[in-house]
Parts: C-alpha cells; sequence; structure tokens
C-alpha cells in the first residue's frame, strides 16, 4: 500500500484477525482505497485486453478444513493475448490448499495456464498432483521466504511439480522475479539471483 498506487483491495471476506490484514484495511481506509469483496465469475478487464478472472471464493466458503482463512483464499486468472494472436495465462492461487483446488476441478473451472503461482508458498498441501494436471503450467513461481520456519516449498511440492513438467522458480532463490510475456516468447522471465543459490530448479 506504501510502496504502490493502489486502487482497489480484491477481499475473499473471510473473517480474518491477523496484523497484516488488518494493518492493510487500515491503510486503505487512510488512504480512500475501496475494498470490494469478490466471489467467483466476477471479471476485471483493462482497456488494453488484460482479463482478471475471479475462480475462487465461492459460496458457501469452505469450513472446518483445518485452514479456512488460506483455503478460502481469492484465485485469479489473468488472461492476455500477446501480439502474435497467442493466449497467455496466469494463475495465482494466494494460500489456496487441496481443499480449493478440489473444488475447483468439482466445479469443472478452467484452471489452463502458462504460469502458476503456486499455492501456499509450496506448501505440501497445496499444488496437488490432479491440480497440476488440470492446470498444466510451464513455469511455477513459489513466493517463499528464506529461512522461513515451515519448511516451505516442501519437497513433496517440488517432486509433483517436475512429474509436471514445469519450470520451477523460487523468491527465496531468486529474490524479485519479473515475468515478461511478449510476441518473441510466451514465457520469458527474469530471476534477479541470490548469491549461492541456482536461478531455477
Amino acid at each position: 500500500m506504501r510502496a504502490l498506487r493502489v486502487d482497489t483491495i480484491a477481499d475473499s471476506g473471510q473473517q480474518y484477525g491477523g496484523r497484516a490484514y488488518v494493518d492493510c484495511l487500515a491503510a486503505a481506509r487512510e488512504r480512500g482505497v475501496p475494498v470490494r469483496v469478490v466471489r467467483a465469475g466476477m471479471q476485471w478487464q483493462t482497456d488494453d485486453g488484460v482479463v482478471l478472472d475471479v475462480l475462487a471464493p465461492s459460496e458457501p466458503f469452505l469450513a472446518d478444513t483445518g485452514d479456512d482463512v488460506n483455503e478460502n483464499s481469492i484465485v485469479l486468472r489473468l488472461s492476455y493475448r500477446l501480439p502474435d494472436g497467442r493466449a497467455y495465462r496466469a494463475l495465482f492461487t494466494g494460500d489456496a490448499g487441496e481443499g480449493s483446488e478440489a473444488r475447483l476441478l468439482a466445479r469443472g473451472a478452467d484452471v489452463r495456464a502458462d504460469l502458476l503461482k503456486v499455492g501456499h508458498h509450496g506448501s505440501r498441501w497445496a499444488s496437488m498432483a490432479a491440480f497440476l494436471a488440470a492446470v498444466r503450467p510451464h513455469v511455477a513461481l513459489i513466493s517463499v521466504g528464506r529461512h522461513n520456519s515451515f519448511g516451505h516449498p516442501s519437497p513433496e511440492t517440488l517432486d509433483r511439480l517436475a512429474a509436471a513438467r514445469a519450470r520451477v522458480y523460487r523468491t527465496d532463490r531468486c529474490g524479485a522475479i519479473r515475468v515478461i510475456a511478449d510476441a518473441q516468447s510466451i514465457e520469458p522471465l527474469l530471476c534477479f539471483g541470490i548469491r549461492g543459490y541456482p536461478a531455477s530448479d
């Protein structure tokens, strides 16, 4: 909120008392940024052809999952038509795990994407094999802190991503990751790198 110009905040509406969440809502009020509760089926579209489809959450919320806050994360699919006519898709799954993934698959949601932002920082309870088979990502990005206490990303998830033949990039090894999709290549990616780690697994 401090570093970027924010027009709108998308919120799942899931009740949560976490400090970062509460602080974000307070910052939005201070800056007059509207908070919009979103549901599956909603869509945003920009003048230059970028489309954001909300795939989750849907009602009723998933309950008694052991991790309801994360399982009811917002899941977005970004679609963009490249100058040569090809479609580029990226799937952003937030902290959604196997419960949300199973609901998306059961509903027949179109989750195919060139790029997947891996769910829940690479937790072993996200990015299950059936979900990856439906997404078929060429590139998988894992947003994860170095030396995190949760052991993310899990070896099981990394194995599933390898079996799905996705190229994996991780923020704990790359630092900032910038993705560029243009007419020359559908998946060029800049990984700035952290000393001592390879750019990609």
